[in-house]
């Protein structure tokens, strides 16, 4: 999944240096009063930092400074003509600022500057643009040399339509910047502005951007950088107390470490288990020890996995009857993410389960919609056996996505986006009308074709217009959103085929949470209480994806490798901390207000989002926003991972 941090993320990093001048300027001299510094790397909550190009590196230091500590950022391999640059910065929500003048100040000390140089930085952000933008190097302002600690400011205007605030510092160049005691206040109009009243940045995704800002402070907090840090090692030592460590991931080890997630999961009707990437090996066998133990424990029935509907139930046959070839029907899902010996693995074990249970307990669903092709082309057939003409039309609205099916019949989303609107409106009218058609003949047809098969049948028409409704927009935000909607519907719809049943659904962590517009937020708002979801997350080691390279195309399909989290004030770094091999937390247990819980309590942290995709040059890219315990209910943590044992496809 592509996540909100990487939908902004372009944008935000280049509107940083946007108006920048191209031509560096000559290196300064030393300050010859410089004091040895003593960097630590990384900031805490709510600054965070970024290095564009891998040259920089940012964090605090705590030997100078006007007070305490300061925050740096300094050039690692940058040279003064490569146009790289770091920054450590702020966001907050404009809401309480919009219709008014801010100023930024702080004091800047620079050591030894060269390249485009270092500068305050102030963005404001609307919905689909930026609003206000100033970095000093882009406006004759630009720090260069070396300087002691000087007080520098920037002035701009706040419009009603603003939606969030971005404030900091940026290094473009080599040397180092430092930063503190920065003040953030209203100001009159007898104050001039400075900068621009808009940047000459790509327009925005509006959803992704309204989205990310809502979730901040409505201020900035920490402007002497003397909080910064201070709480990390009491945040690690609350996790050692607070989270739970377990024996392994295998299945079949028992019950009496998984305790905490029996109490996590609680009485929901629904758990969500996600995960931070689709292809570490430890995260398929925890998910099939933790279904085992909700199986045996709790009494769940229904095992739903992140995969297309019709291709779903044929596994479901396997599993409650023993018909067919797990490992081609497993292939028949399409995803080489599924297509791996630790889920197959867990399908054999689910049907040795019905086995010695003796009767199908554990049922087989998928939920997604991406692949409509086999319930539209099962469409024709199933209507034959009620009339001939109600095969007619179904075959006539199968028909209508003829011309945008691929080599294997597949439904191409692309396509079909850039076909005119009056051809997409008569493939909706098509599906609409059958589904009317099916709604009118309900119980006639459930007498013909039996109640699982009428139902089924509708539902299939129901795929069908989910993909329909996604596949038109070229909006990724809004095809992220429509899917999710779907594969929400799609679950509640499994769930209201068996009021008794107890569902376990296995996805992305960014389906599963419940942030605006996610599968979860849907299920959460349906469901309440009845809904709990678990994110998966892990510190090194390796793991199947994709590779995304430098141009943005897609590269092979191959073992990925991070080694370590991106800096100690990610959700990964606390969690490494801890040197814990494996734990499961309850973030409802950051609510307490224990000492160490104010990081985490309800304030954005980073954690790991990288899906089937990855680019091993751009790690930092790979992270969302997240807030605890809003967005997940538990988290499961490995220290080490592997990549998953990938099938062939037959």
């Amino acid at each position: 999944m592509r996540t909100l941090t990487r939908l902004i993320a372009g944008s935000f990093v280049s509107a940083v240096l946007a108006a920048c001048g191209s031509d560096p300027a000559e290196p300064g001299t030393k300050d010859p009063a410089a004091v040895t510094p003593d960097f630590q790397r990384g900031v805490g909550s709510p600054w965070a930092g970024a290095s564009v190009g891998n040259g920089h590196e940012f964090g605090l230091d705590l030997a100078v400074s006007r007070n305490g500590r300061s925050a740096y950022i300094r050039s690692t391999t940058a040279r003064p003509d490569t146009g790289q640059f770091g920054f450590v910065s702020q966001a907050i929500s404009a809401a309480g600022y919009r219709g008014r003048r801010v100023r930024l100040s702080g004091y800047v000390r620079a050591d030894s500057v060269a390249g485009r140089g270092a500068g305050l930085w102030m963005r404001i952000d609307a919905p689909t643009r930026t609003v206000g933008f100033d970095n000093m190097i882009g406006y004759g302002r630009a720090i260069l040399g070396s300087s002691t600690w000087t007080n520098h400011s920037i002035v701009l205007d706040v419009p009603n339509d603003a939606v969030g605030i971005t404030i900091g510092v940026l290094l473009s160049g080599s040397g180092v910047a430092r930063l503190d005691d920065v003040s953030f206040e209203v100001v009159d109009a007898s104050v001039p502005t400075s900068g621009v009243p808009a940047s000459p940045s790509a327009p925005f995704d509006s959803v992704a951007v309204v989205e990310y800002f809502e979730r901040l402070a409505h201020a900035p907090e920490d402007l002497d950088f003397e909080g910064t840090g201070i709480p990390l090692n009491l945040t690690v030592d609350w996790l050692k107390s607070a989270a739970r460590p377990f024996a392994t991931e295998m299945a079949g080890s028992g019950t009496a470490d998984l305790a905490e997630l029996g109490r996590i999961i609680g009485g929901a009707r629904v758990a969500a288990f996600g995960e931070a990437t689709h292809g570490s090996r430890e995260f398929f066998r925890m998910k099939h020890r933790a279904f085992e133990y909700l199986v045996e424990t709790l009494g769940y029935t229904h095992f739903l996995i992140e995969a297309t509907l019709p291709e779903a139930r044929a596994l479901d046959r396997y599993i409650t009857t023993g018909q067919g070839d797990p490992a081609k029907l497993l292939a028949g899902l399409y995803f080489w993410t599924w297509n791996t010996q630790e889920v197959l693995d867990f399908i054999q074990w689910m049907r040795t389960y019905n086995v010695r249970a003796g009767t199908p307990r554990i049922r087989f669903f998928g939920f997604d919609m991406q692949f409509p092709h086999q319930a539209l082309d099962s469409l024709p057939a199933m209507l034959g056996r009620v009339s001939a003409s109600a095969q007619a039309q179904g075959a006539v609205a199968v028909r209508c996505f003829d011309g945008v099916r691929d080599g294997a019949r597949r439904l191409n989303s692309a396509p079909y986006a850039a076909l005119p609107v009056a051809q997409q409106e008569s493939c909706a009218a098509g599906l609409a009308a059958l589904a009317d058609t099916a709604r009118a003949h309900r119980a006639g047809w459930s007498a013909q074709l039996g109640a699982e098969d009428a139902a089924w049948l509708e539902q299939y028409i129901t795929l069908g217009q989910q993909w329909e409704h996604m596949a038109r927009t070229t909006d990724a935000t809004q095809l992220f959103n429509r899917r999710d909607r779907a594969m929400a519907d799609n679950v509640l719809w499994i769930a209201g085929r068996d009021p008794q049943a107890r569902l376990f659904a296995w996805a992305h962590n960014g389906h599963v949470s419940r942030r605006p517009n996610t599968m979860g937020r849907h299920l959460a708002n349906a469901l309440g209480d009845q809904y709990r979801n678990v994110a998966f997350t892990f510190g090194n080691g390796r793991f199947n994806a994709v590779t995304q390279l430098a141009s943005g195309a897609f590269g092979q399909l191959q073992v990925q490798t991070i080694n370590g989290p991106d800096g100690g004030f990610t959700l990964e770094g606390m969690l490494n901390a801890t040197l814990e091999p494996r734990l499961i937390l309850d973030t409802r247990k950051v609510l307490s207000g224990e000492t160490g819980t104010s990081v985490l309590n309800r304030r954005p942290v980073f954690m790991r989002s990288i899906g089937s995709v990855y680019s091993p040059t751009n790690p930092l890219t790979y992270y969302e926003r997240v807030l605890l315990p809003q967005d997940y209910d538990g988290i499961i943590w490995f220290v080490n991972t592997r990549e998953s044992q990938l099938l062939p496809f037959n």
